[in-house]
């Protein structure tokens, strides 16, 4: 950290603020009112121990495209030109490795809503907490601010972990890279985290209140976790989504909410594709069946690429977001693979159903536009034994209906 000493004749007031803003396993837990603040570098510039000459060091130019990104429609957060100022300043001196910043004649709102974006937009700064102190220094009508992330586990092996997901990133988007179309891309990217990871129900029955250098499960919420030990909760499956989403250049970001029927703290995701907006959940994709006292694990498309009405049947989004309102169709996973119906029908699922076991799937996801179409299906196909009418259909099934009220599987065995 750049030091700035001041003139021993100056006289102000000294206020030390720990800001220990410590999130849920999924949600942060900022104040707004504390907002987020200043330039990097600059603190008491002005001043040194045994005179008034000037030492403050210039802070590097900077391009505002070099870290932050102005989307097009603009459905991330708002900063001001000051605080994106900050946001690549806090970037810079991140991806360099210094990570105490002193601000001169800073705002600590400015300071404080800069570095929450920052953590928001970048999961590939996976060590930095949501916590942070401040030390608040006002001289006169100017404030200068001493700022200081916490560290999961301090400063060791920072670099070598960061190199190990840089690598493990880069291999998953060649890959991806490989595929014809920005859907099979995301519909990659989907599958690679479910089947690669397991949800950490240790990290979730812990509750993540201790976020903190010392959280024995901090990993497990972070794109680390997820894509290197293969072990995380909804937070870490939705910043390893959103870090490779950045890197394949399709725009992402992160959604808090909670579950509808738990109540529980959840993360999830948004995505621009063309010109409409998704929302996609991995976590909840990556999905375990119960049956005959036996759990299977299995991938699920109920949450792929889906809209926020449909979103909200099942997730309540915190509304200190400025998150886009998502109504894209035409890339939700059973729209584009004609496995969507606005109605039952028996002959329309039915060939759906006999057009995907000809293919050589076992099995068959339908998806309805309500919950009573659904359970039409489902009495149709399942009470009345209507399915065992398909050809392909074999002599046992199983079957799945979805926590959303829209989807209904079968399973041909």
């Amino acid at each position: 950290m750049k030091k700035f000493q001041l003139a021993s004749i100056l006289m102000g007031c000294i206020v030390a603020v720990t800001m220990c803003s410590c999130s849920g396993v999924y949600e942060y837990f900022f104040d707004d009112d504390n907002g987020f603040a200043s330039d990097v570098n600059g603190f008491l510039g002005q001043f040194n121990d045994s005179s008034n000459e000037e030492s403050y060091e210039a802070h590097p130019k900077i391009e505002v495209s070099d870290y932050y990104t102005i989307p097009d429609n603009p459905f991330e957060r708002e900063l001001s030109e000051k605080e994106i100022e900050i946001y690549n300043l806090f970037c810079y001196y991140i991806e360099h490795y210094e990570l105490e910043f002193d601000f001169y004649d800073a705002d600590e709102k400015e300071v404080i809503k800069a570095y929450k974006a920052v953590i928001d937009d970048h999961p590939e700064y996976f060590w930095l907490t949501k916590g942070y102190r401040y030390t608040k220094t006002t001289l006169g009508n100017k404030s200068d601010i001493e700022f200081k992330p916490i560290l999961y586990g301090g400063s060791d092996n920072i670099t070598a972990k960061e190199k190990e997901l840089k690598s493990k990133v880069h291999e998953i988007v060649s890959q991806a890279e490989k595929m014809d179309s920005v859907y099979e891309r995301v519909l990659f990217v989907h599958d690679y985290i479910v089947e690669n990871t397991t949800y950490d129900h240790d990290a979730a029955s812990d509750g993540g209140d201790d976020e903190s250098e010392s959280d024995p499960y901090f990993e497990s919420r972070t794109a680390y976790g997820c894509l290197i030990n293969g072990r995380a909760v909804c937070s870490g499956y939705a910043a390893a989504f959103q870090y490779i989403m950045k890197e394949l250049d399709i725009p992402c970001g992160r959604v808090s909410g909670r579950s509808v029927e738990t109540g529980e703290l959840h993360e999830w995701n948004y995505i621009r594709i063309g010109d409409y907006n998704y929302q996609i959940d991995v976590t909840w994709d990556d999905a375990t069946v119960s049956s005959d006292d036996e759990q299977t694990e299995r991938i699920s498309y109920d949450y792929f690429l889906i809209t926020t009405e449909e979103a909200k049947l099942t997730h309540i989004i915190n509304d200190d977001q400025n998150i886009p309102e998502c109504n894209g169709l035409e890339y939700n996973y059973y729209i584009y693979n004609d496995l969507y119906f606005e109605s039952y029908e028996f002959d329309y699922a039915a060939y759906a159903i006999r057009e995907r076991i000809y293919r050589g799937d076992t099995s068959v996801p339908l998806k309805f536009a309500n919950e009573y179409e659904r359970e039409m299906a489902y009495y149709d196909l399942i009470e009345n034994d209507r399915v065992f009418e398909i050809e392909g259909i074999g002599r046992h099934i199983s079957y799945i209906k979805g926590n959303n009220g829209l989807t209904l599987t079968i399973n041909n065995y």
